[in-house]
């Protein structure tokens, strides 16, 4: 029996982009498997228009790029907890929808609890349970199942009420603006990392990084630099290609060495010393000079510690006045980054609201 609302045909999709590109906003969701891959392998897209779930199937022989450029051309399209939604869609369409209301970034910005899950605030807002058994199935598998399809159409329908609910506290509060620049900001920080993996910021999480040189740093730099393009073409999660500590443990030695040193030395595997050897070798060699990200600075001094305590305390008061937590106002690891040489500042209204926080003299 065919599920009502399931698209697999062209005409099908081409008369649904159309509703959508009239639409003021629309839910979203994805459905898909990710369990030993870098990429994630697609298995539904949802939509809601108003009460009426549609179901695409990114399987079947459809042509998702106009659905893709609709997405992007003004409708707002209202996810939750959208970063793995992103790529999906990003795959299948060459597009990230533009622009997005993120349901759980909305709550985060209201409320003390910064990863609510779509359930939770399901109940919490609209007083209904979402059922969770299907969260785990092979969307992949065809047919679906009833209940697939249910689990699918349910998880999408709720989006646009709750959209309307979280867009009138935001406003009524005066945080629509907030809510603005969060999604401007993640659509930009969407553009690095769909298509390069963001390596700066992959760099950065090496909290050993500063012990290393200048020609050092260029080396970790190429080496995730060759992890984040290898992971990509086989199709493996990144450190099934090559661990972060061999990684930094081959830019401090600055060559690679033979098959046996790879092993014992920097803790390959023997297949991806076989595998990846001489790539290796060759990314080393490439990466002889001093590159475009500097190497961190040492970790903080005694006094720089008692300032970031102090700054803690400060954003932690901010954050119980304003009822929201403090990891949404800002990151422990942005506020070593003020004290530590590297200056960083938050901008925007994170600026507005954290003015005596960094304005204060520690």
């Amino acid at each position: 029996m065919r599920v009502v609302g399931w698209i697999d045909h062209q005409a099908e999709l081409d008369a649904l982009v159309e509703q959508v590109a009239d639409a003021n906003a629309i839910g979203l969701d994805t459905e898909f498997v990710r369990v030993s891959t870098f990429h994630p392998k697609p298995g539904l897209i949802q939509i809601a228009l108003q009460d009426q779930a549609y179901l695409i199937d990114p399987l079947a022989e459809i042509d998702l790029k106009p659905l893709g450029l609709t997405l992007k051309g003004g409708v707002t399209s209202v996810l939750h907890a959208a970063q793995e939604d992103y790529e999906v869609l990003f795959r299948l369409t060459g597009c990230v929808p533009t622009p997005v209301f993120d349901t759980q970034i909305a709550y985060a910005l209201l409320h003390d609890k910064i990863s609510m899950s779509l359930s939770a605030l399901v109940l919490e807002l609209l007083g209904k349970e979402l059922s969770k058994e299907q969260t785990r199935s092979d969307w992949t598998k065809r047919p679906l199942s009833e209940a697939q399809c249910h689990y699918a159409k349910e998880d999408v329908l709720v989006l646009q009420p709750l959209y309307e609910i979280l867009a009138e506290a935001l406003e009524r509060s005066g945080r629509l603006p907030w809510m603005q620049e969060e999604m401007a900001s993640i659509q930009e920080r969407n553009a690095l990392v769909l298509m390069d993996g963001d390596v700066e910021t992959q760099v950065h999480r090496f909290g050993n990084a500063w012990r290393l040189s200048p020609e050092g740093m260029s080396r970790l730099v190429h080496l995730v630099q060759w992890r984040e393009d290898t992971a990509r073409r086989v199709d493996k999660p990144r450190k099934q290609v090559l661990g972060d500590q061999s990684l930094f443990s081959l830019a401090a030695a600055g060559q690679a060495g033979r098959h046996h040193q790879l092993v014992s030395q920097h803790g390959l595997t023997d297949r991806q010393a076989d595998r990846f050897g001489s790539q290796l070798t060759t990314v080393l060699e490439d990466a002889s000079e001093a590159g475009p990200i500097d190497t961190p600075p040492p970790p903080l001094s005694k006094r720089l510690k008692d300032a970031l305590k102090e700054r803690q305390v400060r954003v932690e008061k901010i954050a119980k006045e304003l009822g929201v937590a403090p990891e949404m106002l800002v990151k422990k690891r942005q506020l070593i980054a003020s004290l530590d040489g590297r200056q960083w500042e938050p901008v925007g209204w994170r600026r507005r609201v954290l003015e005596e926080v960094f304005d204060a003299s520690d």
